[in-house]
């Protein structure tokens, strides 16, 4: 039990090694693959966030552009990660709601003609 547990605590420890190993994207690729105008969200290595969409790029930073800052010059070598931010979709909340309102609609409708008839209650 021991031998299993210890060969996948290993296992696990390499599979989270491996992709640095490999030479994982680094942060600077990342940016630079972003076209201009993206959101993005980055976490600098000095623990604070921003969010906003990427700017230019020259070969040691790239302009973060925020509508209520302004424009912020950022260093690659400040960056500790970016995530590239997407809008939600709600179009299958908004298709699901419209449904359960025709449903509720229908059943209420169903309701009050079986009690009343189809002529209405007196």
């Amino acid at each position: 039990m021991r031998k299993t547990v210890s060969l996948a605590l290993t296992l696990l420890m390499v599979t989270q090694l491996l992709p640095a190993a490999f030479g994982a994207e680094s942060v600077a690729s990342q940016i630079s693959a972003m076209p201009t105008g993206t959101n993005i969200e980055i976490h600098l290595k000095n623990r604070q966030e921003m969010r906003g969409t990427r700017g230019p790029v020259s070969p040691s930073g790239f302009t973060l552009v925020d509508a209520r800052t302004g424009e912020h010059q950022i260093a690659f070598d400040d960056v500790a990660s970016v995530k590239q931010l997407t809008k939600k979709s709600h179009v299958t909340r908004n298709i699901l709601i419209g449904v359960g309102i025709g449903v509720a609609a229908v059943g209420v409708t169903a309701g009050i003609i079986f009690r009343c008839g189809s002529f209405g209650c007196n």
